[in-house]
């Protein structure tokens, strides 16, 4: 027994004397072989492994320094012209004048001054809007012709701006047309206090056309609309 003890020891002597592999570069201990006492060689390199998850998002930076100023302010531009003058209203010292002033009048026909209607001027500085409706009419009698109505004020045709008149001229012998018809006008530079308006006819202002057969609202009502209004 004691000889197999010797044997197996010398053995073992033997095997760590061996000469190492010229290739393996490591201090192996001389009195050991590969085991549990003496490390293996190196292993190969391993695969490389997956890529790793995204880190948590950082913390907010620290704040900026404040900007520089925006641009300057634009140039000025020039003053505009001054605007147009506005229309003249009603000054508050005529209180009458605030509200429309309009009158009325109505006739049967006539010759001559076929009607007058009288208002009342309240200022100078207004003028009177006159309006004759009604039917007209002119007949041709040889050489009488022609006729003209035409509206005066207090007897006298106006002057400011123009007369307010309409004539009428016939043809043709005989014809009896009685014509639906309007004469207006706006006379101005008319004093204040009353005022007669007066609807007028008679010959034309061509001499050579001598006064018709005239005929004013035949069978049915004239009328004459006057209304004070601002220059």
């Amino acid at each position: 027994m004691q000889g197999i003890i010797i044997g197996v020891y010398l053995l073992s002597l033997g095997v760590c004397l061996v000469t190492p592999d010229i290739s393996d570069t490591r201090q192996r201990s001389p009195h050991c072989v590969e085991g549990p006492q003496c490390p293996g060689r190196d292993g190969r390199d391993g695969v490389p492994g997956l890529p790793g998850r995204d880190g948590s998002d950082g913390h907010p930076g620290a704040k900026g320094d404040k900007g520089d100023r925006g641009g300057n302010h634009g140039l000025s531009s020039e003053k505009g012209e001054k605007g147009n003058a506005g229309i003249n209203g009603i000054t508050p010292e005529c209180p009458a004048c605030e509200a429309r002033k309009i009158h009325q009048c109505t006739w049967d026909s006539g010759n001559g001054i076929i009607y007058q209607c009288s208002v009342t001027k309240l200022r100078a500085d207004t003028g009177l809007f006159v309006r004759w409706t009604g039917n007209l009419r002119n007949i041709r009698n040889e050489d009488r012709s022609c006729s003209r109505w035409y509206i005066t004020f207090n007897g006298t045709e106006c002057q400011s701006p123009a007369r307010i008149d309409a004539q009428m001229y016939s043809s043709q012998q005989g014809l009896n047309m009685h014509i639906p018809s309007i004469v207006e006008g706006i006379c101005y530079e008319l004093p204040t206090g009353r005022a007669d308006i007066q609807f007028n006819v008679g010959a034309c202002r061509n001499p050579a056309h001598k006064h018709g057969d005239s005929s004013t609202g035949w069978d049915s009502v004239s009328r004459m609309i006057i209304e004070e209004i601002p220059s």
